[in-house]
């Protein structure tokens, strides 16, 4: 009995003691409050995949032409990055970039490549990478199976991302970065470089919102490039800059070709249209036997073009190179518009309006490095 009254006593005691230590907080139970973020997300991508992956991941691999302009345009702490597409890599090299993300930029070349050709992932390097998820830009739901299979081969989620034309399909763009903020963390940044680029195109069409259709010329921008440098025959009908000025385009209208908005015309097709003025992007520099500028120097049917006789041959900077570099497409506006319409854009430096425009969206004002790289020909009257 006193060995039965003696262990009631030491299980009482233990009873008390538990009883003291929770009350004093020595025992905590596990808690979950309904504000807590998940270890994953899924969300559904630019092509209606739905893709389960970590909630802000760190370390991240980014394909595609031109993909990591967007990373630039979010203002993503570039340590993130681990692996880039070929294009994005010391691989690639060439002896002028044109590319401003790039310009503003230059340590993306540091990481390492994720294939050995544009869009080619390397399933092995994209595992030694590290990288928690692989970001897959294109314009087209075409890639959609090697999305799928990326992953089914190595465990990586995929998330594809739109990188196409950003004046026939804008909202597309914006509902990209608004995707990928969400991802990243990096919403106000997403909802800041959304608001910019939408003030400057209003500033532009603001501008110009009295000029009458009598006092607009007929214009035409050449030498437009896709896969490649082109010339004279490189245009694009939906060029932004001419959209926001409600220009006059001379190619409005006739068949795009690609997500870009480049189209191919025949020589005599300029020549009928026979533009009062004409745009060159500098990018035609690099085209074969040197590219538009060329031509209208040395190409007699292009003698009797109004725009050759009268002296208006405009140079512009190169807004397409690995896809579309929207800011350069906003810079050029500015230009344009002090062109064909100096009383409306007195106030306007370009070389100084699109460092602004550099500065907010790629981090640096790189006018005069990308000047330097097309010859130093960038905004003026071009001597024929």
């Amino acid at each position: 009995m006193n060995v039965c009254r003696r262990s009631l006593f030491i299980l009482l005691g233990c009873v008390f003691v538990v009883f003291l230590c929770i009350s004093a907080g020595c025992i905590s139970t596990p808690t979950t409050t309904s504000n807590e973020t998940p270890h994953t997300i899924t969300i559904t991508d630019a092509f209606g995949r739905e893709v389960t992956i970590p909630d802000n991941p760190q370390k991240i691999a980014v394909s595609g032409s031109g993909s990591m302009r967007y990373f630039v345009y979010l203002d993503l702490d570039l340590d993130r990055i681990v692996a880039v597409d070929y294009q994005d890599s010391s691989l690639f090299t060439r002896e002028n970039e044109l590319r401003p993300y790039l310009l503003a930029n230059p340590e993306i070349k540091n990481r390492a490549e994720l294939g050995s050709a544009m869009a080619v992932v390397d399933n092995e390097k994209l595992l030694a990478s590290g990288a928690e998820v692989l970001f897959m830009g294109g314009a087209s739901s075409s890639r959609i199976e090697v999305a799928d299979e990326i992953t089914a081969k190595t465990g990586i989620p995929v998330v594809m991302f739109y990188v196409g034309d950003y004046v026939t399909k804008g909202d597309q763009i914006r509902e990209t970065l608004r995707m990928l903020g969400k991802i990243l963390h990096e919403d106000a940044r997403a909802e800041e470089i959304i608001t910019y680029f939408g003030s400057v195109e209003e500033d532009v069409k603001n501008r110009v919102a009295n000029v009458t259709e009598s006092e607009k010329p007929t214009v035409y921008i050449c030498g437009v490039s896709y896969n490649g440098a082109h010339g004279a025959d490189g245009t694009d009908p939906n060029y932004l800059p001419f959209t926001l000025l409600g220009a006059k385009n001379a190619a409005s209208g006739i068949g795009e070709t690609s997500q870009t908005g480049y189209a191919k015309v025949a020589k005599e097709q300029i020549l009928a249209w026979d533009p009062d003025m004409i745009f060159v992007d500098l990018g035609t520099l690099t085209a074969a036997e040197g590219g538009a500028l060329a031509e209208f120097r040395n190409d007699p049917s292009y003698e009797g073009l109004s725009a050759v006789k009268n002296g208006e041959v405009y140079a512009v900077n190169p807004h397409t190179s690995m896809n579309v570099n929207h800011e350069t497409s906003l810079a050029n506006a500015y230009y344009i518009g002090k062109v064909l319409y100096p009383e409306q854009f007195a106030d306007i430096d370009p070389a100084a309006k699109a460092d602004e425009i550099y500065e907010f969206v790629v981090g640096a004002p790189v006018y005069d490095q990308l000047k330097s790289h097309v010859q130093n020909l960038s905004y003026q009257k071009m001597e024929l």
